[in-house]
């Protein structure tokens, strides 16, 4: 049968959806480039948002092939698109559903670790210590329950038709009409890729608003301008994966509601809802893109360090400058949320005293020289800032011999 609505929907996803995914490629490609040329990113929270951007792109890339292309070959009756279109379908199809799978979960392990930080910020260490094993981890849950989609379709060609726009024909294969590989394919797997996820995360981020909510008057009476600092980083990098996520809930919800309507009624919702099931589809797929591309200006307006540093690659990139000055340094523009924030929560001690990382403890520094010519141990006085107490009412120095090695 010849589709229907096809100048409507060529211009929804052929040329808007195509201009929506080269703009997601773009802002997700200088993103990937921004966290991950960055340490203290890359073993932070802010490694799940950098992966985060990597599958945005994936998905970004897949989108054009797959789904506008695919209404140029309906748009201009071409069998040259065609015979293009099914050659990379089943492997580019295959990739796009891995990135979206992955990305779920990513999204679901990101918003479990903000939630312990929220509401249990004592018991965040294991989560630090394994959060690449996590991310790992999340990643091949996506891999493994979408690889199999490869196999779930065959591709027939007819010779009778050659020339013409029913050349080719797509089929279900053996594997995924076996009765045993179908309870997999429609139950399992949509309940583990997409309900679950949907569901869980919607939870999750409704609980972290409610307790940001409950600790705003704590949060605003800080009496230490350094617990301030962190509660306001804390409360940043929280907010933005809350928005993340409200845009991934947002983009599926009519996902879950199709779903649903398939498992209660599928002959009404293709038969008499065919042009809301056809149309529905088309704003699944882009709703994705266009909330991909929407990622950035979230981390942009809802965090301070990476707002500069988005401005400061984006003026190295128009003025083709990559000289920062001869006095700037690394450390020039850091902020509280450029360090990992989830380990500068005290971790208790065998003597039940609070141990505070190294650098947080570690003040100002001044090295001099030793003022003993003779002295042959080759050490040098360092004089810390505050290292100076109080001792019998009065004040002593605390300066120490420091080895040189």
């Amino acid at each position: 049968m010849e589709p229907v609505y096809v100048k409507e929907r060529f211009w929804m996803v052929a040329i808007f959806g195509t201009a929506v995914c080269l703009l997601n490629i773009i802002e997700n490609t200088f993103l990937l480039f921004m966290l991950f040329k960055k340490k203290s990113y890359r073993s932070s929270h802010m490694l799940y948002l950098a992966l985060l951007a990597f599958f945005d792109v994936w998905m970004a890339v897949a989108y054009i092939p797959l789904m506008s292309l695919n209404l140029f070959v309906d748009y201009y009756k071409s069998v040259f698109l065609l015979r293009a279109w099914f050659a990379y379908m089943l492997p580019m199809f295959t990739i796009s559903h891995i990135a979206m799978t992955a990305s779920s979960f990513l999204m679901v392990a990101a918003s479990l670790e903000r939630y312990v930080i929220t509401c249990h910020p004592t018991k965040t260490r294991w989560l630090s210590r394994n959060r690449v094993w996590i991310a790992a981890f999340a990643i091949f849950l996506g891999v493994a329950c979408k690889f199999s989609l490869l196999f779930e379709m065959d591709i027939r060609y007819l010779p009778e038709c050659y020339d013409t726009m029913g050349e080719y024909q797509l089929d279900l294969s053996p594997l995924a009409l076996h009765e045993v590989y179908s309870y997999w394919k429609s139950l399992f797997r949509t309940i583990v890729t997409i309900l679950i996820p949907f569901f869980l995360l919607a939870f999750i981020n409704v609980r972290i608003v409610l307790v940001l909510s409950k600790s705003e008057f704590k949060f605003l009476h800080s009496t230490k301008l350094s617990e301030a600092k962190r509660k306001s980083a804390v409360r940043n990098a929280t907010r933005t994966l809350v928005f993340i996520v409200f845009t991934y809930l947002l983009s599926n919800v009519l996902n879950v509601i199709i779903i649903l309507w398939e498992y209660i009624d599928k002959k009404m919702l293709t038969h008499q809802f065919q042009t809301f099931y056809m149309f529905a589809v088309d704003v699944v797929s882009l709703s994705t893109i266009v909330f991909g591309a929407l990622r950035l200006p979230i981390y942009v307006i809802c965090q301070a360090n990476l707002r500069k540093e988005f401005f400061a690659q984006l003026k190295k990139i128009i003025t083709l400058n990559s000289y920062s000055g001869y006095l700037s340094s690394p450390t020039k523009n850091m902020t509280v949320e450029d360090m990992d924030i989830d380990r500068r929560t005290p971790e208790p001690c065998e003597a039940g005293e609070r141990q505070y990382p190294l650098l947080l403890s570690l003040g100002t520094v001044l090295i001099v020289e030793s003022d003993q010519k003779n002295d042959s141990s080759k050490t040098c006085t360092v004089i810390r800032k505050n290292s100076v107490h109080r001792s019998n009412g009065g004040f002593t120095d605390m300066s120490e011999k420091v080895q040189i090695v």
